[in-house]
């Protein structure tokens, strides 16, 4: 049990394997088997082992300012994300999301009693009307703190997580932004480079481009990118992209050399496919908030595409073995919103945003993981609903005390 939670844990399920759990826990397969049914099997054993061991928040509730204790929640949460184990369930979460649904949600209603005394806290501002009635549901607020805290998929998709200090710089502007919205944001905040979207695409290896017709290399790339969408890249099979496309193995591999490097290129290639940049332009016939509630939902309708839910997945399940691209990925959604929204801040008379705001703004837009640790159908009410939320939360805060 020991070997197969420190690998489940860091590598995922499909890249781990019974055979290596087998090996370094210094017993046979035969062993295992005698055990358990199959790898599904002790893979739900490992994970629900890992829940009766990990600790519901019940510490006694911080005493002080609404920032204060906003702040010190905010520290817990970050830094339970932050350990090992509670990392690699959040990231078995994901990727449990459409394989094992039952599984999931065990995993998704243990983080949500684990952050318990955070909701009973804001649940007490709403009731002394500190907070609006139209912020009345206490747990999706925590969940949009604690979420844009650990900003969304960030550390998932391959960023290295923050430094304690860093954490705490991160706590103090997500719950100054929660507090008062942008226009509360300290000025000056610490510079940094914004995230690296435009990487140079991987070079073929090869010549082969020049005897396939560009409808058939198209058609060979898009049946690479349905078939590691839907399998990873453990399962992927390229029996069957070449049963689909008619074309030969050794084509194949005079182009790209390797199944790594296709899935490269056709990872690469989906995520220029998936660029939009937001926003039109200028629209004087609404106010700040409602364009921004329009940009957030433009965000969110593109956050909630089957294409990217497929592309968080295979990333997320898959980080290890292409890292870099799974950067560029979370860095292409964030900075599709930054032409839009450094206009938007323009005309309001903003500065314009810190690459930490931004990645803030993306976040609330489109409640972090929410929607892809748990998918299910999302309707137009509820996308409604929490575009407007978001908007209100960067334009105005939720109006509570924070002195």
């Amino acid at each position: 049990m020991a070997e197969a939670t420190a690998l489940f844990l860091r590598d995922g399920f499909e890249r781990t394997s019974i055979d290596r759990i087998a090996a370094g826990a210094h017993v046979s397969k035969q062993a295992i088997y005698a055990l358990f049914q199959d790898k599904v099997d002790l893979f739900a054993k490992v994970v629900r082992a890992c829940l009766s061991q990990q600790t519901v928040d019940t510490l006694p509730q911080p005493e002080g300012s609404v920032r204060h204790v906003l702040e010190t929640h905010a520290i817990r949460q970050f830094d339970a994300y932050a350990d090992p184990d509670h990392f690699g369930l959040f990231r078995a979460q994901v990727v449990l999301a459409r394989s094992f649904p039952a599984l999931a949600s065990e995993l998704h209603e243990f983080r949500r009693r684990s952050g318990r005394s955070l909701v009973n806290y804001l649940q007490n501002l709403i009731d002394e009307g500190l907070i609006p009635p139209s912020f009345s549901n206490a747990t999706d607020l925590s969940t949009r703190l604690g979420g844009t805290t650990a900003e969304g998929s960030r550390f998932l998709l391959g960023n290295t997580l923050l430094t304690p200090a860093q954490r705490t710089e991160q706590v103090r502007l997500t719950v100054s932004l929660f507090l008062g919205g942008l226009r509360q944001l300290p000025t000056g905040e610490a510079t940094e480079a914004p995230l690296p979207y435009a990487l140079e695409p991987p070079q073929l290896t090869g010549t082969t481009s020049m005897r396939l017709k560009p409808e058939r290399f198209d058609m060979l790339c898009a049946a690479a990118a349905r078939e590691f969408l839907d399998q990873g890249y453990e399962t992927a099979s390229l029996d069957r992209i070449l049963a689909a496309t008619g074309i030969g193995r050794s084509t194949v591999y005079r182009q790209f050399g390797d199944k790594l490097n296709l899935f490269r290129y056709v990872l690469h290639r989906e995520i220029d496919a998936q660029w939009c940049e937001l926003g039109t332009g200028p629209d004087t016939s609404a106010g700040p908030e409602e364009r921004l509630r329009r940009l957030c939902r433009d965000a969110l309708d593109l956050h909630l595409d089957a294409r990217s839910v497929a592309m968080h997945h295979l990333l997320i399940q898959d980080c290890s073995i292409v890292p870099d691209l799974a950067r560029r990925f979370y860095a292409m959604q964030v900075e599709r919103l930054r032409q839009p929204f450094t206009r938007l801040l323009a005309e309001a008379g903003l500065p314009p945003p810190a690459p930490a705001t931004l990645r803030a703004c993306h976040t609330l837009a489109t409640f972090g993981m929410r929607y892809i640790a748990s998918p299910r159908a999302i309707d137009e009410e509820e996308r409604r609903t929490e575009s407007a939320i978001a908007a209100r939360i960067l334009w105005r805060g939720v109006d509570a005390d924070g002195g």
